[in-house]
């Protein structure tokens, strides 16, 4: 979900619990009517507004993310073409399978490509390395995998 989808479910799931009083006895008497004589706290559930999901037990666990970057040999945009296409195809298979979120090369100069993984392990972009074309072909100086926390956006 969206950010704004996420914060109304946030609102409407803390929107539903409350503390409420109730009455542990009750007395009824002629001229006072029904009366609380001792009140205790309890918690209460609320029913969600319709379409909205109530939370269940414990809030969703936040997407973790890996940014990779790959320092290029200095005349890449001349040496890449014929890795190129290869290279491109393994970057789209990990998107479709949601796994890289965005990846493209830096610019002015073209020194380093930059790849986003969500909810990857280390392990999981390491292999992904080792099997990309730029890497196998030695276009890849160093590279670097990085847990990035996300504070804004996504």
């Amino acid at each position: 979900p969206n950010t704004t989808t996420f914060r109304s479910m946030a609102t409407a799931a803390l929107a539903s619990t409350r503390v409420v009083p109730f009455a542990s006895r009750v007395s009824v008497g002629r001229s006072k009517g029904l009366h609380r004589t001792s009140a205790n706290l309890r918690p209460t559930k609320l029913r969600s507004a319709p379409g909205v999901a109530m939370a269940a037990g414990t809030p969703p666990t936040p997407p973790t993310y890996q940014l990779l970057t790959l320092d290029y040999v200095p005349d890449i945009l001349e040496k890449r073409d014929p890795f190129r296409a290869e290279h491109i195809a393994g970057a789209k298979a990990a998107a479709e399978a949601g796994k890289v979120v965005l990846a493209g090369a830096l610019q002015n100069p073209t020194d380093a490509g930059v790849f986003v993984f969500k909810d990857c392990d280390e392990a999981f972009v390491q292999n992904f390395v080792e099997n990309d074309a730029y890497y196998k072909a030695g276009l890849v100086t160093k590279f670097t995998i990085r847990p990035w926390m996300i504070v804004v956006g996504a």
